[in-house]
C-alpha cells in the first residue's frame, strides 16, 4: 500500500549513478576573486574615460569593446592564474523522488 501511495505522489526514477571520489584541478577561488576585483576597478574606470570624453555611441561601443580584452590580459599578467586540487567526494544516487502536485 505504501508503495502506491508513494508512486502517486512522486515521480520516481532510478539514475542509478555512481561516482568514485576524485582529485580535480580548479581555479584558486582567492586568486580568480583578485582578479575579478582588478577587472571590475578597470573597467569602471574604463567607462568612465569613455562615456566622459566621447560622444559618439559608436566610438563608445568600439571603445570599450577593445580596452575590456586589455584590460582582461593586464589584469590577468598582474594576477597570473592558480590552480588548487580539491578532492572531490563519491557520489551515489540510486531514486530520484519529485513531488508531482506540489
Amino acid at each position: 500500500m505504501a508503495i502506491v501511495v508513494v508512486l502517486i505522489f512522486f515521480d520516481v526514477s532510478f539514475p542509478l549513478e555512481l561516482a568514485p571520489s576524485y582529485e580535480a584541478r580548479v581555479p584558486d577561488p582567492a586568486v580568480e576573486a583578485e582578479y575579478e576585483r582588478c577587472y571590475r576597478e578597470r573597467d569602471q574606470a574604463m567607462h568612465e574615460v569613455a562615456f566622459g570624453t566621447i560622444d559618439n555611441p559608436d566610438v563608445q561601443k568600439e571603445f570599450i569593446s577593445t580596452n575590456r580584452e586589455r584590460i582582461a590580459r593586464e589584469c590577468r599578467e598582474l594576477v597570473p592564474e592558480r590552480f588548487i586540487t580539491v578532492q572531490e567526494p563519491a557520489r551515489i544516487n540510486l531514486v530520484d523522488m519529485k513531488p508531482r502536485f506540489w
